[in-house]
């Protein structure tokens, strides 16, 4: 019975992300690089301790592999994230694009 609030938060929680992702909403997008930070901060704070203390070369090792670990993880994922940013909005955000006959023949007047 203890656990129940944290049951109904983490649903709640769930229920919240997944209309967002679904709908694909701009606040979505913006909330996804919330939890980048906090994931990018979730490393650190075990990077930084594990540097600060270690006493030897194989500790400050397994603290940079652990640093390189993360990065490989985090780093594309945010990436993808930043590079789809259009699909994330209203459908008629995007601007028309243009090609380069219609270009030509907009400059000529035909």
């Amino acid at each position: 019975m203890d656990w129940l609030p944290y049951y109904l938060g983490f649903a709640l929680c769930c229920f919240i992300l997944s209309i967002g992702l679904q709908r694909r909403t701009v606040w979505m997008w913006y909330l996804g690089w919330a939890i980048f930070y906090m994931i990018a901060g979730y490393f650190g704070t075990l990077f930084f301790p594990g540097l600060y203390e270690a006493q030897n070369g194989a500790q400050i090792a397994y603290a940079c592999i652990y640093l390189a670990g993360g990065l490989m993880l985090w780093l594309p994922a945010a990436v993808w994230w930043g590079k789809h940013r259009h699909l994330f909005g209203r459908p008629g955000a995007e601007k028309p694009r243009v090609s380069g006959n219609e270009t030509t023949s907009q400059k000529t007047g035909v």
